[in-house]
């Protein structure tokens, strides 16, 4: 089969198209001939070698097929499999399952995967499980009626998180590039903000729930926006910025303030089964700005690399 194979620590164009054997599940995994994947940030992170991957594999990565996303087809079940059948269309997360997604097979446990939902296509469903599943847990926090602001609303994690909050009721304002105004508007935002033109922490406007996907700011300075009451989610960054907001959010947190970090793993069952009933209903969709082939993938890392991608970058076996 063909795989993207990171033999080294480096760039998105290090990652090479390789020939690989096609492996054979185990007991409590199925392999999943792939449909469609996506790059999501901490993809490229993780190519990067960042501090905490290196103390797990100093030298080398420690897996060797890039990509953490994966929808496509049950092709075969290993030993004691009964929750799954060949012929299933599956989707799910393999980052806390050995990745191997960028290829035309992957194993995968059976717990890390769900049934597509009604109306979601397998060559959109790649785009869902990663973004969508931490975006669901952040939505837990939105109660109707709040007035919520996403920043990075217009990116991978930003449009589900986006979708999510109005899907509960709330009031809100996205934050995100020009180029992207038009898109958070059509996904149902109540205010979309130019960040480059806008200085959102020094309105007056003032938030229940500070939802930040694209971490770039400080915590303290977020802080200001916040009502008495209001909470702040750290919810996608750098591995540095995800640290200093763990440990920054905790020292500011006072009277009926609340800020931190959103811990988006492990994906859970509910999360999938929520995610799921959202996009069957309509209220909640993939975003895909644009598509790659396999042969493709390290244009796609280096796209999400750059920091302007619309939505989701989708990684399709058949385009």
């Amino acid at each position: 089969m063909r795989a993207i194979v990171q033999p080294k620590y480096g760039p998105p164009e290090s990652v090479e198209l390789r020939e690989v054997p096609i492996p054979s599940p185990k007991a409590g995994h199925v392999l999943v001939r792939v449909r469609s994947s996506s790059v999501n940030a901490a993809d490229v992170e993780v190519l990067d070698g960042y501090v905490l991957v290196r103390m797990a594999a100093p030298l080398r990565p420690a897996h060797r097929i890039v990509g953490s996303d994966v929808a496509g087809v049950v092709e075969q079940l290993g030993p004691g499999v009964t929750a799954l059948a060949p012929g299933d269309e599956v989707m799910g997360d393999l980052s806390e399952h050995g990745y191997g997604a960028f290829a035309e097979y992957a194993l995968a446990p059976v717990d890390a995967l769900c049934r597509l939902p009604a109306g979601l296509a397998l060559e959109d469903a790649g785009a869902v499980p990663s973004a969508a599943w931490v975006a669901i847990k952040a939505a837990r926090l939105v109660e109707p009626g709040q007035h919520v602001l996403v920043n990075g609303a217009g990116g991978g994690m930003g449009t589900f998180a986006l979708q999510m909050s109005i899907a509960r009721g709330a009031r809100v304002s996205g934050v995100d590039s020009a180029a992207k105004l038009e898109l958070m508007r059509s996904l149902g935002a109540d205010e979309a903000i130019d960040y480059a033109t806008h200085d959102v922490v020094a309105t007056d406007e003032r938030y229940d729930l500070v939802l930040d996907v694209y971490a770039r700011r400080s915590v303290s300075e977020w802080q200001r926006i916040l009502t008495p009451t209001g909470r702040y989610r750290m919810v996608g960054g750098s591995a540095s910025r995800v640290l200093a907001g763990f440990l920054r959010g905790r020292l500011l947190s006072r009277g009926g303030q609340d800020l931190g970090l959103l811990l988006g793993w492990p994906q859970t069952r509910p999360d999938m089964d929520q995610t799921n009933e959202l996009i069957a209903s309509g209220q909640v969709r993939p975003v895909i700005g644009q598509r790659f082939s396999l042969e493709q993938a390290a244009a796609a890392l280096r796209q999400v690399k750059d920091g302007q991608t619309m939505g989701k970058v989708v990684i399709d076996m058949e385009a």
